[in-house]
């Protein structure tokens, strides 16, 4: 089978490819040499149709991207991380309004539409939900974002997409999914229930973190996966999650900065050992549920411009580490 190179990809572009294509490779050289152009090849008999893949290994590993070349015009395709959706949807306004809209028309579950592995379907047992400027948005985890007819002037967005979709490779490589990470949300949840709290405030001055965990280690890697921000204790200790911190800022300097619980009504669930289950798999089963059940979910103005729509509390009862998720509705 003949080899091809960069150069063969490079020359069946039109104008506009042949200009834009160089600037991307030499970007890509600069600030992620690892990553080379492989997997050059035509994807028909016809020679109108070419892929190629920035990879690390010639036939494995993760892709930072995949470039297309379909009637000569070039594309670029990009394998998005569910954490990577979140930090796209949260900075969406710092794109072009023809990427942005482009993204977002992509990153939005199509399940009863166009997915291309549950359409028709009407459930996708991996459809996440992301609370963002005071919506539920519900949104595909692990998504391909297709850019085509690429204009030079589009080039600053697709480094910008580039630089996101490198950072979360890097940290996803580095993240541990505990033993239990690959089961069914319902055998680990059990079931949702509606409460109603009273304000109350939280303990942010003595209290043993060791009454409510087994080992606090365990606490610290998750409550920083996960970006959960310490309010302080009452029968266990509770977080809020902070939006600032998937983007990359440093949200230490506000800790126990808020530390009361809203007078409301919360749909609660219980999970037995969590550190060894995604905390955001709890919070898009309570999420379903509050779809399922036609509720709705009502966030809290905790501080000037964060808006937050759920509350996590850490303890032990019997011996035994517990989560207790509580998603605020109407």
């Amino acid at each position: 089978m003949k080899e091809y190179l960069y150069n063969d990809f490079l020359n069946i572009l039109n104008k506009t490819g042949q200009s834009i294509l160089p600037i991307i490779n030499n970007y890509i050289s600069t600030h992620y040499s690892a990553y080379r152009p492989f997997d050059i090849k035509p994807e028909n008999k016809s020679m109108k149709e070419w892929k190629m893949n920035y990879r690390k290994k010639p036939k494995v590993g993760k892709a930072i991207c995949s470039v297309f070349s379909i009637e000569t015009r070039l594309s670029f395709r990009f394998s998005l991380l569910s954490s990577m959706v979140h930090e796209i949807l949260l900075r969406q306004n710092e794109f072009s309004e023809k990427i942005r809209n482009n993204t977002l028309k992509q990153l939005i579950c199509t399940v009863n539409k166009s997915c291309r592995s549950y359409g028709g379907n009407n459930i996708c047992p991996f459809r996440q939900y992301f609370w963002i400027n005071k919506r539920l948005i519900m949104a595909c985890p692990y998504p391909w974002i297709t850019f085509n007819d690429l204009e030079e002037k589009d080039i600053t967005d697709v480094f910008l997409f580039m630089d996101i979709q490198m950072k979360h490779m890097v940290q996803d490589s580095k993240d541990i999914k505990g033993s239990l990470y690959a089961e069914t949300n319902i055998q680990r949840c059990k079931d949702v229930q509606s409460v109603v709290l009273d304000e109350f405030s939280l303990d942010i001055d003595l209290f043993e973190i060791n009454d409510h965990v087994k080992k606090v280690e365990r606490l610290d890697k998750y409550t920083k996966l996960y970006n959960l921000v310490p309010m302080g204790e009452r029968n266990g200790l509770w977080y809020y999650i902070s939006d600032d911190s998937v983007c990359g800022l440093d949200h230490t300097k506000n800790e126990y900065s808020y530390n009361k619980i809203p007078k409301g009504r919360y749909a609660v669930v219980i999970i037995e050992d969590p550190f060894t289950f995604s905390f955001n798999r709890v919070w898009n089963y309570v999420c379903k549920w509050v779809l399922d059940n036609h509720e709705s979910i009502n966030g809290f103005n905790l501080e000037k411009n964060k808006n937050i729509a759920c509350f996590s509390r850490f303890y032990m009862e019997s011996s035994k580490e517990k989560m207790a998720l509580y998603v605020t509705i109407k």
